[in-house]
């Protein structure tokens, strides 16, 4: 009988913790959904705007830091179009589906918890998919904000984490006339880049992943905010540890895609047909690469072996004719330019000690014993990338040419 009681004891303090699942639950309509949170310097003159939330009496912490101001998306229950028809799930359109709400601190967590004053709800960044970074802040560093993000559980790996020419609470205050939610606007212009091969697959997780490897950098897509707030992809923004020390061009994001073996293709670049005044339109589609390094006389020396692919999509002149000759030293043509092209990029990164490509990350991996004597760290080996001799050989291949040829 005890044995029985026992057993029956045992049976309910196991089963007893399980039905306690819902106990933290928070209801959605209790949640203040975060969307997108871009990110500006502040004026000191604006402290006055903090609540002073995280702030002890006379304390002077943080006393000497800059301040920041964060601007947050935040959307509107009820509010958010669920489609193209007029059901529950649409909304008027007098009715705005997101808040924009702004707010001054320290650091993020400051900034963050100064905002949650002026909230009824709870902040929750489960369904946040874009963060705006301005460029001013970049240059300056964004340690803590690398930090915040990473120690964040709700915050996905796969959220875009950007950087804009100009204020980053421009973006979040742009309304684009395509999409009546400004966020997703944003992540479509980057997911379509992305599908059409305008840019890399750089994730907030993937910068994370690359500014830790001891031999290579992070880099992140630059915005710029047009006229009519249209956004434009303006090229890459690379780091040097946490803080940004450059950026590249448009096109040179199809440079770093190439050198990276990344598909599919998706740039293209106007060149003039050797002997003649026809202009032609060049469209990669398809990259292949191999980098191989090598160690010689102390030095590192690295190869990069790249074809490319492409269409031949226009030329300006109509009545000329193609033909297998003047397409052959087009070939030449595209394949001089575009290696002065590489390699101007790569001294570019190299003149900032950033190793965007990864390089080092080569060398670790089949110069170990060179790595373990000679670097080591990730100081030592943005010393070493500056001085690291880079040759780039590149085969250019035009598979149609979308009209008559002889």
């Amino acid at each position: 009988m005890w044995q029985n009681l026992i057993k029956q004891i045992l049976v309910f303090s196991l089963i007893a913790p399980l039905l306690t699942g819902c106990w933290d639950r928070l209801e959605i309509e209790d949640r203040a959904v975060v969307l997108a949170i871009g990110i500006d310097e502040a004026n000191p003159s604006e402290a006055k705007e903090s609540s002073n939330a995280t702030h002890l009496l006379n304390s002077s912490a943080g006393a000497n830091k800059d301040l920041i101001r964060i601007t947050v998306q935040i959307a509107v229950p009820g509010r958010i179009p669920l489609g193209t028809g007029g059901g529950p799930g649409s909304s008027s359109p007098n009715q705005k589906p997101i808040w924009v709400l702004t707010s001054v601190g320290k650091t993020i967590d400051d900034s963050l918890m100064n905002l949650q004053q002026q909230l009824a709800d709870r902040l929750f960044y489960g369904h946040l998919r874009v963060i705006v970074i301005s460029e001013a802040v970049a240059r300056k560093g964004i340690a803590n904000e690398n930090d915040f993000f990473r120690r964040q559980p709700q915050v996905r790996r796969t959220v875009w984490m950007v950087v804009s020419k100009g204020k980053a609470a421009d973006i979040m205050h742009a309304t684009p006339q395509l999409e009546r939610v400004p966020t997703l606007y944003l992540l479509a212009t980057l997911e379509h880049a992305r599908e059409m091969g305008k840019l890399p697959n750089i994730f907030l997780g993937v910068f994370f992943s690359a500014s830790s490897a001891k031999g290579q950098e992070g880099a992140l897509p630059l915005l710029e905010l047009k006229k009519e707030s249209n956004i434009e992809l303006a090229g890459m923004a690379y780091f040097k540890n946490d803080k940004m020390v450059g950026h590249t061009t448009a096109l040179q994001i199809g440079h770093y895609m190439a050198i990276k073996q990344i598909n599919p293709g998706g740039y293209s670049a106007l060149q003039k047909i050797p002997g003649t005044d026809t202009l032609v339109i060049f469209t990669t589609t398809h990259r292949r690469s191999r980098i191989s390094t090598k160690i010689k006389d102390g030095k590192v020396y690295a190869t990069v072996t790249c074809q490319i692919e492409g269409d031949f999509q226009e030329k300006s002149n109509e009545k000329f004719r193609v033909t297998k000759e003047n397409l052959a030293e087009l070939e030449k043509q595209i394949e001089k330019e575009a290696k002065q092209g590489f390699e101007k990029f790569i001294h570019q990164t190299q003149k900032e000690g950033s190793d965007i490509f990864g390089f080092g990350e080569y060398v670790r991996g089949t110069q170990s014993s060179y790595w373990n004597k000679q670097i080591m760290t990730k100081q030592e080996w943005q010393n070493q990338y500056k001085e690291m001799f880079v040759e780039v050989n590149l085969r250019v291949k035009i598979r149609r040419i979308g009209t008559k040829a002889k």
